[in-house]
């Protein structure tokens, strides 16, 4: 039986779709195994199987970075987390080096582990975490719920959950934080500020790919003026709702295309429709576009000859 079918790389559990097509296969670098209900950090050998787990997520990060940096046999490997929880409430100051936390078991009626906090990852040479079906909750406080700066490159979230609060200001903020992938993540709540924002520096290589951004942000994707990108930043085949400017690409650096967007906004300027979308017109092609006045294509499909 092939897996190959499974949307974003993993299975139907969780699971990542490791090289040769099996839904586990053989993770290059250590596994480690968390359950923060049942786990003990301190127990010998925890973390070796769900049988004997850790109980927290930041001790297995801890643990794999050590191994990852012990020398020349880690330093190409990626290591793996298996992640179960209820909700663990948890300040993450440090992401896991070059391996995979992945959300397994079951939450209630979710299939994700819960985390509620905010996420700083502030650990030099941070590269290529990636996050697989983890559910992060906002706390309730005006932060973002991750922050990402230029210690980290190459994050991933897949099939992720980013729930806000009443003052909670963005999903995601990445700073001079190159190679982001944001790939089949849903986003709810009314965040106060976007979904995603992106500030100064290098954020080349971002892909930003078939999510759902729901409950109306005051704007859904910003980018800022000083926002650069050696590598094209991909915005394609998402839902975005957002309560004014849904787009607002004061960078001029995101390539958008295949998205439905909608705003609460009533546009007047035709076919910028300014008040919903601030992007480059050279770098969109084949979306959707509601506003509280209209609904047509964007960019407008031009009929004249």
């Amino acid at each position: 039986m092939g897996y190959t079918n499974f949307p974003n790389g993993i299975t139907s559990f969780g699971v990542p779709i490791y090289g040769g097509g099996t839904p586990q296969g053989i993770p290059s670098g250590s596994v480690y195994f968390v359950d923060n209900n049942s786990g003990n950090d301190s127990k010998k050998n925890a973390g070796e199987s769900f049988d004997n787990p850790l109980k927290n997520l930041v001790t297995a990060i801890s643990d794999s970075n050590t191994n990852i940096a012990r020398g020349p046999d880690r330093w190409a490997r990626r290591n793996t987390i298996y992640y179960c929880a209820d909700t663990e409430t948890v300040d993450l100051v440090a992401f896991p080096n070059k391996c995979d936390v992945i959300g397994v078991g079951s939450y209630d009626a979710n299939s994700k582990p819960g985390i509620t906090g905010n996420h700083v990852p502030v650990n030099s040479g941070n590269y290529g975490t990636r996050f697989f079906n983890v559910w992060f909750k906002a706390p309730s406080d005006a932060s973002p719920i991750v922050t990402l700066a230029s210690t980290s490159s190459g994050c991933q979230f897949v099939d992720c959950t980013f729930s806000a609060t009443a003052t909670t200001t963005i999903g995601i903020q990445a700073t001079a934080s190159p190679f982001l992938k944001v790939i089949g993540c849903r986003f709810e709540g009314a965040f106060v500020t976007s979904y995603l924002t992106f500030g100064t520096g290098e954020a080349g290589g971002t892909e930003i790919l078939n999510n759902v951004m729901v409950d109306a942000a005051a704007k859904g994707i910003i980018t800022g003026s000083g926002t650069t990108s050696s590598w094209a930043m991909i915005v394609r085949g998402n839902y975005i709702e957002a309560t004014t400017i849904i787009i607002d690409d004061d960078g001029d650096e995101l390539w958008i295309s295949r998205n439905d967007l909608i705003t609460a906004a009533t546009v007047t300027s035709s076919p910028t429709f300014a008040e919903a979308m601030d992007v480059d017109a050279t770098r969109i092609a084949g979306n959707w576009l509601t506003a509280a006045n209209v609904a047509t294509h964007y960019p407008v499909i031009d009929t004249t000859t």
